[in-house]
C-alpha cells in the first residue's frame, strides 16, 4: 500500500514538474558543453575566490587589507570595492575546501545556479499565468546563450538571481490568500533572513526590501490602523538584525561608492548599453530600431495589464526589478551582467502583454507560447553552435586568455620567485596578481604612478591595455632591470623612483 501511494505520489510529481526536469537537464548539458577551459581576465573572480579561500584558511583580514591596498594605489582607486559581499565567498568556499582552485568545479556552482534560478523563476510566474505560457517562459530564458555561456565565468550574478526568486518565491507563500502581516513571525522572520542573504550576494538586492514594503503597502489597504504592527516590521528587523549581524562577521562596504556613479549613468545607459545588453540577453543580438522598440512596449504594456490587473501580485515583481535596474545602472562600469538578473522578469511581462490579447477561444496564450517557443528553437541553433565552437577549442588544447594560460601561470611563478611577499608589483589585473601569487599590487595605466608606488612591474608584451607599453629602450633609460621574461611577459625590477 504504502510503496503504491509512493509510486502515485512520484507520478503526480512527475506530471507536474516533468517539464521542468527535462528542461534542467537541458540546460545543464547546454551550459557545459558552452564552458571553454580556463577563466577570462575579468578579475572580478579573483576577489570572490580569494574571499573564498579566506574562509578555508581563516586569513580574512589579510585578504581584507591586501585588496585595501591594491585598490587605494591604483590609478581610479573606485575600480573595485574594499571587499565582496560575502555571500557568493560563502557559497564557494565548501567547494574550494574540497577541490581547491578548479574552475571546472566552480563553473558547476554557476550552472546549478542557473537551474535554481530557473525552477524559482518558474515557481514564482506560475501562479501568474497559464502553466505552457510560464513553461515557454522560462524555457526561452533557459536556453538562450547569454545566460548559459554566462556559467563560463565564476561572478555573482547568477547564485544572486537564485537566491531573488527564491525571496519573490517565499513572499508569494506566505502571502496566499492572506496579507502579508498574517504570517507567522516564524515566516516573517524567514523573509527578512532571505533579503538578506540576496543583500549579501550582490547590493542591488536590496531593491527585494523595497518589493516586500510595496507588497505589505497594497495588503494594509483599508486597515492600516488595525494591523499588527509588530507583524508589519518584523521582516525588516529581521533584514536589519541580520545585515549587522554579518557585517560584525564578514565585514563588507554597504553602499560601494564610485567615481562618477548616479542616476545619470543609469539613464545614458538606458539610451545605450542596457538596450544592446537586453537584445543579447533575449538570444537576438540585431534586436535594434523598431524592433527593439516594440518589444520595449511589450514589455511596458505587460506591465500596465499586470498592474492593472492584479497589482498585488505583479508590483513587487515590478518594483524588484526596476528598482535593481535603476541600483546597478549607477555604477559607471558597462557590463551586460549586471542587467541578466532583470530581463528575466522582462520577457515575463512582455509575455503577460501578449497573453492579454483579447482572441477569441483563449487563443492569446496560445499565441504566447507559440512565439517564446519559437524564440527558444531559434536559441538552441545558436547554441548548438557555440558548444561545436568551444568543443573545438576544448579539443585543440586551447585555454581561454587569462590566468590560466601556460604563459599566464609561467609568469606568476617568476613573480613567486623573484619577488620578496612585501614588494609591490604593478600588474595589469592587479585582483587577479593578489590571489596568485600572494604579492600586493598597482594598476595603472600611468607610468609615473607606477613608478612611484612598485618594487616590479610585470608587463605583458605589445599591448598598452590596462598598463604602460614600456619598450627596452625606455626601460633601460629609466634603469629598469629585466628580471624574467618569455614570448608574452617581462618582469622588470624598478628602482627608487627620482622625480624627474
Amino acid at each position: 500500500m504504502i510503496s503504491h501511494e509512493g509510486r502515485a505520489r512520484a507520478s503526480r510529481w512527475l506530471l507536474a514538474h516533468g517539464p521542468m526536469v527535462a528542461l534542467s537537464i537541458l540546460v545543464v548539458t547546454l551550459a557545459i558543453g558552452v564552458q571553454r577551459t580556463g577563466h577570462t581576465w575579468g578579475d572580478d573572480f579573483a576577489l570572490y575566490l580569494r574571499q573564498a579561500k579566506s574562509l578555508v584558511d581563516g586569513n580574512i583580514g589579510q585578504v581584507i587589507a591586501d585588496n585595501h591596498f591594491n585598490v587605494d594605489n591604483a590609478a581610479k582607486p573606485g575600480f573595485s570595492p574594499y571587499v565582496y559581499p560575502w555571500g557568493f565567498p560563502l557559497l564557494l568556499a565548501p567547494v574550494y575546501r574540497v577541490v581547491g582552485r578548479d574552475y571546472a568545479a566552480f563553473k558547476l556552482v554557476e550552472v546549478a545556479s542557473l537551474v535554481a534560478f530557473l525552477w524559482g523563476f518558474h515557481a514564482v510566474i506560475r501562479r501568474r499565468m497559464d502553466r505552457w505560457v510560464a513553461f515557454a517562459t522560462v524555457a526561452f530564458v533557459g536556453t538562450t546563450f547569454a545566460y548559459l555561456v554566462h556559467t563560463d565565468k565564476v561572478v555573482s550574478e547568477l547564485p544572486y538571481m537564485a537566491a531573488a526568486t527564491l525571496t519573490l518565491w517565499w513572499l508569494d507563500r506566505i502571502r496566499r490568500g492572506r496579507p502579508l502581516d498574517a504570517a507567522t513571525r516564524g515566516q516573517l522572520v524567514a523573509l527578512g533572513l532571505l533579503a538578506m542573504l540576496v543583500f549579501n550576494i550582490r547590493r542591488e538586492g536590496v531593491a527585494l526590501v523595497a518589493a516586500i514594503g510595496v507588497a505589505q503597502l497594497l495588503d494594509l489597504r483599508g486597515r492600516w490602523r488595525t494591523a499588527d504592527r509588530r507583524a508589519v516590521a518584523t521582516p525588516y528587523v529581521a533584514f536589519a538584525g541580520g545585515v549587522v549581524l554579518l557585517q560584525l562577521l564578514l565585514p563588507s562596504a554597504l553602499a560601494p561608492e564610485y567615481a562618477g556613479s548616479g542616476l545619470g549613468q543609469t539613464w545614458k545607459k538606458l539610451d545605450g548599453a542596457f538596450q544592446l545588453a537586453f537584445a543579447r540577453q533575449v538570444g537576438f543580438d540585431e534586436l535594434a530600431g523598431i524592433g527593439l522598440l516594440l518589444a520595449v512596449l511589450l514589455v511596458v504594456a505587460g506591465i500596465a495589464v499586470r498592474l492593472w490587473r492584479a497589482p498585488a501580485e505583479d508590483a513587487p515583481l515590478a518594483v524588484f526589478a526596476i528598482g535593481s535596474m535603476v541600483i546597478v545602472g549607477m555604477i559607471p562600469a558597462v557590463a551586460d551582467r549586471y542587467l541578466l538578473a532583470i530581463t528575466p522578469f522582462a520577457v515575463y511581462f512582455a509575455a503577460q502583454a501578449v497573453a492579454a490579447i483579447p482572441l477569441p477561444r483563449r487563443l492569446a496564450p496560445l499565441l504566447a507560447t507559440a512565439l517564446l517557443a519559437i524564440g527558444s528553437l531559434v536559441h538552441l541553433a545558436t547554441v548548438r553552435v557555440e558548444i561545436r565552437d568551444a568543443q573545438a577549442f576544448d579539443d585543440a588544447g586551447f585555454v581561454v586568455d587569462g590566468p590560466e594560460t601556460a604563459s599566464a601561470q609561467a609568469a606568476f611563478a617568476a613573480i613567486r620567485t623573484y619577488t620578496h611577499q612585501d614588494d609591490v608589483v604593478a600588474f595589469f589585473k592587479v585582483r587577479a596578481l593578489t590571489y596568485y601569487t600572494d604579492r600586493r599590487g598597482v594598476q595603472s595605466s600611468d607610468l609615473e604612478i607606477l613608478r612611484q608606488r612598485s618594487d616590479y612591474f610585470m608587463m605583458r608584451r605589445n599591448t598598452g591595455i590596462g598598463q604602460p607599453w614600456v619598450t627596452a629602450d625606455d626601460a633601460e633609460e629609466m634603469g629598469w632591470t629585466e628580471v624574467w621574461s618569455n614570448v608574452e611577459w617581462v618582469l622588470w625590477r624598478l628602482p627608487l623612483y627620482e622625480p624627474g
